[in-house]
């Protein structure tokens, strides 16, 4: 038969033992004493890992090591001076196809231009010049714009143009060229053949007479 024993419904004391008695604390020399230990030990540590990270400077006092250095600065300003002077990789010259482009737009000039003159019958006014090409001043019969590009050659100049000093002549239009000033051997011109258009042609006969194109901008 077995006997179950019921817990006791009261609370478990427990026995706590007896304060330690005896125990002596430090004195405050004592303490100052031990944190002056533990300061010279810190110290200590300190200067052993400064110790073990510092580099020996008297190795680089030593003369074959300021010899090595100086041959070292000597090479790179050698390599320095050779490469400031060694010249620049030659630029392919663009003047042929700058050139060619010129030509291109002062024969399109040249035939709005021309439509100009069909439609309005004269050339645009020396104050106007190229502009009335690409805006309206109210110039009777003008149907533009002939052109709406900008008025600068490949070499950022503006294109010249030059009214004729007859009704039976074809205005002058050229660009400057590479040199930039007109009048010289290098600038490109509109032939003569290049006023023509397929609406007409720009020619006048000896009795017509030439219309102003003058209008305010």
């Amino acid at each position: 038969m077995v006997n179950f024993v019921h817990p006791r419904k009261d609370p478990v004391r427990v026995r706590r033992s007896a304060a330690a008695r005896g125990v002596r604390w430090r004195s405050a020399e004592e303490r100052r004493e031990a944190k002056r230990k533990i300061a010279a030990i810190r110290r200590e540590n300190e200067a052993r890992r400064l110790e073990a990270i510092r580099v020996d400077t008297t190795v680089l006092r030593s003369p074959k090591a300021i010899v090595g250095m100086l041959a070292v600065l000597v090479l790179v300003g050698l390599a320095l001076v050779t490469a400031a002077d060694r010249p620049a990789p030659a630029k392919a010259d663009q003047t042929p196809a700058m050139q060619a482009r010129a030509r291109r737009s002062v024969t399109t000039v040249a035939e709005a231009l021309t439509l100009f003159r069909v439609h309005t019958g004269g050339w645009p006014s020396q104050r106007l010049g190229l502009f009335a090409l690409a805006k309206d001043y109210r110039i009777p019969g003008w149907k533009g714009p002939y052109i709406n590009w900008a008025y600068l050659d490949p070499w950022e100049n503006a294109y010249v143009y030059r009214m004729p000093r007859t009704p039976f002549e074809a205005p002058e239009v050229f660009s400057c060229g590479p040199d930039g000033k007109p009048d010289t051997n290098d600038d490109i011109r509109a032939a003569p053949e290049d006023f023509q258009c397929a609406e007409g042609t720009w020619r006048r006969t000896e009795t017509e007479s030439e219309p102003a194109a003058e209008a305010e901008p």
